[in-house]
C-alpha cells in the first residue's frame, strides 16, 4: 500500500479524507490511553508475565503484547490463556491477580509519550475539549490519568475507563456520549489511537480517525483498519486541528 505525504500531517489519505479536510472546525479530541498517550507496553508485559509465572504458565516477549493487549483486562487474560495453553479454570484467578497487581503499581514502567503533554496543553489553549476513552480497568486508568495529566482540566478533561456493564471498544458508545456531553458533531471530533480497534471504534462513531505510529500497531495496520490520517508525532495532531480552524 502506498502512502501520500500531504502537508506535515497527512501520511495516508484514504478516499473519505478529502472531504474531511473541508469539514467543520474541530471541537473535541478523544484519545486512547495505552500506546497513544502513555507508553505502557513494558508495564503491561511485566505484570502479565508476572501473572503467568505465578500460575505456572509460559511468558511472552514485550513485542508479543502489541497484539495480545488492547481489548481490556478480560480480553488480555483471555488471550493469555489461549496463547499459553493454560487450563480454563485459571482464567478468573489470573484476571483477579492481573487487575490487583497492576492497580497497585500502575505507574511502573509507564510515562507519557514525548510531546503528548505539550499537545494536550496546546489543544486546551485552543479551547478544544480533550478526553481519553480506554478499555483499561477504570479505576487504574483514572489513577494513571490523574497522576500523569493532572486533575485541573489544563491537559485532560475526561478519562473514561472500563466500568461494569460498559460496552467496550470497538463499540462507539463512549465516544458518542462524549460528543453529546460537549454538543459536538461527528465532523467536529477526532479520535486518535494506536490500535486497529481504535480505528474501527472511530469509524463506528462517524468521527475523524487518526492513527498514531508510536504505539502498538503499524502504519500499514492502522491504514488498513480505516485511519483517515496517520500521525508520526503528537505535534502533527495539532497541525491537523489547525488546518480546520
Amino acid at each position: 500500500m502506498q502512502y501520500e505525504v500531504k502537508y506535515k500531517v497527512i501520511n495516508y489519505v484514504p478516499p473519505r479524507a478529502a472531504h474531511i479536510c473541508e469539514a467543520d472546525m474541530i471541537k473535541l479530541c478523544v484519545f486512547d490511553l495505552d500506546g497513544t498517550t502513555v507508553n505502557s507496553l513494558r508495564s503491561i508485559a511485566h505484570f502479565a508475565n508476572q501473572t503467568l509465572s505465578k500460575f505456572g504458565q509460559r511468558t511472552f516477549s514485550v513485542d508479543d503484547y502489541r497484539h495480545l493487549a488492547g481489548g481490556g483486562a478480560k480480553k488480555l487474560i483471555r488471550n493469555l490463556v489461549t496463547a499459553s495453553g493454560a487450563p480454563e479454570h485459571l482464567y478468573e484467578p489470573m484476571l483477579e491477580d492481573w487487575v490487583s497487581s497492576y492497580d497497585q503499581s500502575f505507574l511502573y514502567l509507564t510515562e507519557p509519550y514525548e510531546g503528548v503533554e505539550d499537545m494536550l496543553l496546546e489543544l486546551r489553549r485552543m479551547k478544544i475539549h480533550t478526553a481519553i476513552v480506554t478499555n483499561k480497568h477504570g479505576p487504574t486508568a483514572r489513577k494513571i490519568c490523574d497522576t500523569l495529566f493532572g486533575t485541573d482540566d489544563s491537559l485532560l478533561e475526561v478519562c473514561v475507563g472500563a466500568y461494569p456493564d460498559m460496552v467496550l471498544k470497538p463499540a462507539p458508545d463512549e465516544i458518542l456520549k462524549l460528543m453529546a456531553r460537549f454538543d459536538v458533531a461527528p465532523d467536529e471530533c477526532i479520535y486518535c489511537g494506536d490500535h486497529t480497534i481504535d480505528m474501527v471504534t472511530g469509524r463506528a462513531a462517524g468521527v475523524i480517525t487518526v492513527g498514531v505510529t508510536w504505539g502498538f500497531h503499524t502504519r500499514a495496520a492502522l491504514a488498513a483498519a480505516g485511519a483517515d490520517f496517520v500521525a508520526d508525532v503528537p505535534s502533527q495532531i495539532i497541525d491537523l486541528v489547525k488546518q480546520r480552524r
